[in-house]
């Protein structure tokens, strides 16, 4: 074994770290056999402050590490304040694009994916539709767009003449 040398830079960011300084002390005493004085004077605590933390450890109400966790987001709380009229409005038979619309209307913004999401959490399946046209009248539905002005009818004899000879 070689001789250790003097810390390298930056150690003065572990020095001071509180979770640090129990498992150097923990460690000490636990793995290294130290005394619990030997161990309480090499990081700066006391004797009884060391036996406290061992207990506590000992005990599990002392936690030197944080516990190992799944990335991303924990909650959603857009989602979770519309999750019960998400799961109303598809009780009274609306598809995800008529949901994610009536809740724009209403004021509370929720996209299309968010709302799959909800459904599939509370154990709803696919709504079926049939292929008619009738099937939907909502303007989030694909190809149905309702919001558009009506077709109003060309008069092509009131149109100029092409540019171009021959044509027409």
């Amino acid at each position: 074994m070689t001789a250790v040398s003097a810390p390298r830079s930056g150690w003065e960011l572990l020095a001071g770290q509180v979770n640090q300084r129990r498992y150097e002390a923990l460690r000490a005493y636990l793995f290294e056999g130290a005394s619990l004085q030997q161990a309480a004077d090499a990081t700066g605590y006391t004797r009884d402050a060391l036996a406290s933390l061992v207990r506590d450890l000992r005990a599990g109400r002392l936690t030197v590490f944080a516990p190992p966790g799944t990335p991303g987001r924990k909650s959603a709380p857009k989602k979770d304040a519309a999750r019960g009229q998400v799961i109303e409005l598809r009780r009274d038979g609306l598809s995800v694009y008529e949901i994610s619309t009536r809740l724009t209307r209403e004021g509370t913004p929720l996209g299309r994916t968010a709302v799959s999401d909800i459904l599939r959490e509370e154990g709803f399946g696919r709504l079926l539709r049939d292929p008619a046209p009738e099937a939907s009248t909502s303007p989030a539905t694909s190809g149905r767009d309702t919001q558009m002005p009506a077709a109003a009818v060309t008069d092509f004899a009131a149109l100029p003449a092409p540019p171009w000879p021959g044509c027409c």
